[in-house]
């Protein structure tokens, strides 16, 4: 999906939102259809060329059930108030992961770098990756924080 930078989707701009999807650390919350039921799928993401990319084991439920039906509904949201986030629906594509290069770009972002023992062992078993390519049919923004801005987190 194509944004566009001064219309709304919700709360926030085009803009707005692609730039909090590029620099947003908190993992993207896919839902799919298993043989056994819905399902939420916690995960990693980078948003690059309009698109939604994730990493996963091809022999994993999440890659199995978007395999057999690809469409998706998503939620990428803070868990600490002031919540704000991005939520939509699309279609997924799993790709051969051909090299390390999309998993490279998410243990940069979620782990600040590959020189720790799980990026290691993730790149480890890159040739069993599947790519994720979520193209987004719809989607929509919010953001409490004019209205939670004088509540402190709990804990």
């Amino acid at each position: 999906m194509k944004l566009n930078d001064i219309e709304k989707y919700g709360t926030w701009t085009g803009a707005k939102i692609r730039q909090w999807l590029t620099t947003t650390r908190v993992p993207l919350r896919v839902s799919c259809t298993t043989d056994k039921g819905p399902l939420i799928v916690p995960i990693w993401f980078q948003y690059s060329d309009g698109h939604i990319w994730c990493c996963s084991p091809q022999d994993s439920v999440l890659v199995k059930a978007l395999q057999k039906h690809g469409e998706v509904a998503f939620d990428i949201s803070t868990n600490e108030v002031p919540y704000q986030g991005v939520r939509g629906r699309g279609l997924v594509t799993c790709l051969p992961a051909e090299n390390a290069e999309t998993l490279e770009t998410l243990l940069e972002k979620y782990l600040g770098s590959m020189d720790n023992q799980l990026s290691k062992w993730l790149l480890s078993r890159v040739d069993n990756e599947a790519v994720l390519q979520l193209e987004v049919s719809w989607l929509t923004s919010w953001d409490f924080s004019p209205r939670m801005g004088d509540i402190k987190p709990i804990g």
